[in-house]
C-alpha cells in the first residue's frame, strides 16, 4: 500500500526564505522559477528524512525482536520450518554455469 508523504494539492503559502542575492538574480535571468526549484529540492530532503526515520524505526525493532528472540525464543517455533528451509536442504546454485 502506498501512503502520500504530503499532500500534493495544498494551497501554496507565502514564506520568507533568505537566499544569496547574486544567485538569485542570475537565476532569474535565466527565467529560473525560484519557488518550484526550492519546492522540489524540499521535497528530495523531506523524502530523505522520512526515509532515515522509517530505517531507525525499523533498526529499533529488529533490535527489540532479536532482544526478544534472544530471551524467549522463537514465538512460533512451528512456523519457522515453513519459511527457514534447513541446510541440507539448499541447492547449490548453478546459475553460475
Amino acid at each position: 500500500m502506498w501512503t502520500t508523504l504530503y499532500d500534493h494539492n495544498a494551497k501554496r503559502r507565502t514564506v520568507s526564505v533568505t537566499l544569496n542575492a547574486d544567485l538569485v538574480a542570475r537565476s532569474a535571468a535565466h527565467g529560473i522559477n525560484i519557488s518550484r526549484v526550492a519546492e522540489a529540492a524540499l521535497v528530495v530532503a523531506f523524502e530523505q528524512a522520512e526515509k532515515a526515520k522509517i530505517r531507525e524505526e525499523i533498526r529499533e525493532a529488529t533490535q527489540y525482536i532479536d532482544a526478544y528472540v534472544a530471551e524467549h525464543g522463537h514465538p512460533f517455533p512451528e512456523s519457522r520450518a515453513i519459511f527457514m528451509p534447513d541446510e541440507d536442504d539448499v541447492e547449490p546454485n548453478d546459475d553460475a554455469a
